[in-house]
Parts: structure tokens; C-alpha cells; sequence
């Protein structure tokens, strides 16, 4: 499953985002400024997370 989020606000320490959906899964999401540049993001694009179950 593949979720869209865009830019919703900047904080203090953290860009949040907001799910790009009528009926959200996850909501809102928080991706400390710490780690954009490690996800290659500057905070100013839309995100997609991807979900998967873990098989084991």
C-alpha cells in the first residue's frame, strides 16, 4: 500500500505532513529536519510511504 502526503506545516524541529486522502490510514506524519537530507528531502516536497507487511 502506498500513501501520499504533502507539506502541512514546519515545526520547530520536524516537517509535518498530512495524508493526501477522503479516508486516512495513517493521518499525519513527522519527519525530523535531523534526518531530511539523510532521506534526500528538503521538507518543502510531497512524501509517499510505502507499507508492507514484514514476512518472517
Amino acid at each position: 500500500m502506498s500513501i501520499t502526503f504533502e507539506v502541512e506545516k514546519e515545526t520547530k524541529g520536524a516537517i509535518r505532513y498530512r495524508e493526501v486522502s477522503e479516508d486516512p490510514v495513517i493521518g499525519t506524519l513527522y519527519i525530523r529536519k535531523a534526518h531530511l537530507k539523510d532521506l534526500g528531502l528538503t521538507g518543502k516536497e510531497n512524501v509517499i510511504v510505502e507499507i508492507t507487511k514484514e514476512e518472517k
